[in-house]
């Protein structure tokens, strides 16, 4: 079991951007998450080059600040050399904690490369206590819990967390999804982009077409929250056992992640020097928001956390624009503004499309500025266009100032070079940690020009490049005047002397993983599955052509009835939905070990957990978003595991084959309509009305209403919200 550590809580911040990373440990964060290239989520972050890290990381060490690498998308076989060729750079720049989604790279990572710590990603969709004992037997050391939960739910899981030896992160801050994190095929099935693969493109933000629209103005961002937070409820989390505060923001810029954090920092700083926290601070107010909530975290679920507009919240309207000269740099506002030089403004359309920042150089009068447009522009300036300031753009140029100053230092050199002519070089270099004896491959002979000297000895082994280390100093007292050795032969012994005592020196024969066993096929047993919401009275015919799936509610109402009818059905196979909170998790166990031992499916870890020490076996359903064989490899060593539904992200003919073990069933639905997502919100109030203000256990258990939106090409979604589910959204 684990206890926080010294009362001390992790202050995990965001980096998108090698800005990003240097304002986040200027700021005072204890961590940095950021991405590389690729197999991260969030591809429309800037995210940093493998140089970049390394310098990053060198510059993190030296403040006492960890940074970790954010591998969180579901993986393909076809890209799992890709993945590995990532992972082994960024071991090398010095990386030792990875943060994931997928189940196959999660058991690549436990098996092949146990010195790399693993924390389970927001895209686990982790929420109850079952998952948590589940990610344990995986080797997760920390594990990111759902945005949905309130302080009570979350105060459980930190125990239950504990006693398995895991920490426990928290978002604090920063936008909310309005599905369940890992949940979510909303921008796969609509644009094609995935959110499970890093290219979510927000369509959740958009505004939709309301049942018996007139026309296409009637519309509304019924899915758009404020954003996420809990400054006021520190002190609660802190209590509940929370060990790391994330914030929210890889896509953000640097301005915003230091303000963030550096308000954040003294927050912590507060709470684990015993003294008064604050509420508020306004430093929140200057950097982007959909204004604020913090529904979850205490339990409401209301529609106070709704916004229909994702408009930023911290603009400063000035006024619109009457008229723009471009050759001359003029610009002329719809109202006097008073506008002092250097201020930065930032012009969008009347339905708030970006077009340009800038910088007024002179004011002409108090309506009229010449203005220096920053990059370019996105769009023309027309009339009627809305011009904004904001407050924290003026500090942007002090931030960079000091963030720019920001380099590792570097790590002295000693080397000494001894021989004689007719033996081998022998070289010896020296860091404060470390020290390594090299000879040449070939022996030292005669110079007939250019002898090894000091000066020439020098150009060769200071030229260390972005290494971390600096030459000192060079002692050749013991070497014969006079010898010569091949400047390619002083190049290898200076290479292999700094990947040797680098202190992210590393033996890259483990990042190749071998073949997965014999006995995996990507021919498989084949099951059809029809689902049904409810069960019959009467027994169904023993001859179909599909297995009966029934799927269990969320909330269960009746725990014993449930189970008597599903036992009285022998064709019935009981499907376990994918998000079961608190005492619906706890109800879901009751059901389980009151059935008859039959298989089950399960879209919930937590399930498999309690089937797999209850002898029960077990099918991993959809929600498992299984892509790849290595996730199949996982779940075998997980006891009672004999089938599988393959991820709706999954595409046999894009992806290719997924190899699996004969003995496993493959499963496949009939008549299920395809889900974008499932959310704890209520939007049946948000496109068709509801009196109830807050969404509460009444509204879980009996409300049974659905609507029909559109977004602006004309596809249509149905919102259903079903007694005892969640709600759910259909396309």
């Amino acid at each position: 079991m684990i206890t926080k550590e010294n009362g001390k809580v992790e202050l995990l911040a965001p980096g998108g951007d090698a800005d990003s990373v240097k304002a986040a440990i200027y700021a005072g964060a204890d961590a940095v998450y950021c991405g590389l290239s690729s197999f991260n989520a969030r591809q429309r972050a800037s995210n940093l080059t493998l140089q970049e890290l390394e310098h990053l990381t060198r510059i993190a060490a030296q403040r006492n600040c960890r940074i970790y690498l954010t591998l969180n998308t579901l993986v393909f076989d076809h890209e799992i050399p890709d993945v590995l060729e990532l992972l082994k750079g960024a071991y090398q720049a010095g990386i030792r904690v990875v943060i994931v989604q997928d189940l196959g790279l999660l058991h690549i990572l436990r098996k092949y490369l146990p010195e790399i710590e693993v924390h389970a990603s927001t895209q686990m969709t982790t929420h109850n206590e079952g998952q948590i004992s589940f990610l344990s037997q995986t080797g997760v050391s920390q594990v990111n819990l759902s945005r949905e939960l309130s302080i009570s739910e979350i105060e459980s899981l930190c125990s239950a967390a504990h006693e398995k030896n895991m920490k426990v992160e928290v978002f604090v801050h920063g936008a909310f999804c309005i599905s369940f994190s890992g949940q979510c095929y909303m921008s796969s099935g609509l644009c094609g982009k995935s959110g499970n693969r890093g290219e979510c493109v927000q369509p959740c933000r958009r505004q939709y077409l309301l049942p018996n629209s007139k026309n296409k103005t009637d519309v509304k961002a019924v899915f758009n929250l404020k954003d996420n937070f809990a400054f006021a409820d520190a002190d609660k989390l802190y209590d509940a056992g929370v060990d790391s505060f994330k914030i929210e923001g890889r896509i953000k810029k640097f301005l915003y992640v230091y303000n963030v954090t550096s308000a954040w920092r003294e927050q912590v700083d507060a709470l684990e020097a015993g003294n008064k926290t604050g509420s508020n601070d306004k430093r929140f107010e200057t950097v982007f928001n959909r204004k604020y909530t913090a529904g979850y975290i205490n339990g409401t679920i209301s529609a106070d956390m709704f916004i229909d507009t994702s408009r930023d919240q911290s603009l400063k309207f000035i006024a619109n624009v009457s008229r723009y000269w471009a050759d001359k740099k003029i610009l002329t506002l719809s109202q006097n503004a008073d506008l002092s030089k250097n201020t930065e403004l930032l012009i969008y359309t009347s339905d708030f499309t970006f077009i340009c920042k800038g910088l007024i150089t002179q004011k002409i009068t108090a309506r009229e500025y010449s203005f220096d447009i920053e990059h370019k522009l996105k769009g023309k300036i027309n009339e009627g266009y809305q011009v904004f300031t904001q407050d924290s753009l003026n500090a942007a140029d002090s931030i960079k100032s000091k963030i720019d100053l920001m380099q590792h230092e570097k790590v002295p050199l000693r080397i000494s070079v001894s021989g004689s002519v007719g033996s081998k070089l022998k070289a010896v270099f020296r860091s404060p940690r470390k020290s390594i004896t090299l000879f040449s491959e070939m022996v030292i002979s005669e110079a007939s020009q250019r002898p090894l000297d000091h000066k020439m000895l020098h150009a060769q082994f200071s030229r260390l490049g972005t290494s971390q280390f600096v030459l000192e100093c060079i002692d050749i007292s013991e070497l014969q005047p006079n010898s010569f050795i091949p400047q390619k032969e002083l190049n290898r012994l200076r290479r292999e002397a700094v990947e040797s005592i680098s202190d992210m020196s590393i033996d890259l024969s483990r990042f190749e993983i071998p073949l997965l066993k014999h006995g995996f096929s990507t021919e498989r047993i084949q099951k059809k599955a029809y689902f049904i919401d409810d069960i019959p009275e009467s027994s169904l015919s023993e001859k179909t052509a599909a297995e009966t799936v029934f799927i269990i509610p969320n909330r269960i109402k009746d725990v014993d009835n449930t189970a008597d009818r599903i036992n009285r059905n022998k064709r019935i196979t009981p499907f376990f939905s994918s998000i079961l909170i608190g005492e619906d998790f706890t109800r879901a166990v009751e059901l389980l070990l009151k059935l008859d031992g039959r298989t089950i499916i399960t879209d919930n870890s937590g399930i498999a957990d309690v089937a797999s020490r209850s002898g029960i076996k077990w099918i991993a359903g959809p929600a498992f978003n299984i892509v790849n064989s290595y996730a199949i490899e996982a779940l075998l060593n997980i006891k009672g595991f004999c089938g599988l539904f393959l991820s709706p992200e999954f595409s046999e003919k894009e992806r290719g084959p997924v190899k699996i073990p004969s003995r496993i069933e493959v499963w496949s639905a009939l008549n299920l309509e395809r889900k974008l997502m499932t959310t704890r919100q209520c939007l049946i109030r948000n496109i068709s009305g509801c009196n109830k203000k807050v969404c509460d256990d009444n509204c879980l258990l009996n409300c049974d209403r659905s609507a029909t939106i559109a977004n602006a090409q004309g596809k249509r979604f149905r919102v259903v919200k079903k007694p005892g589910f969640y709600t759910t959204v259909y396309f």
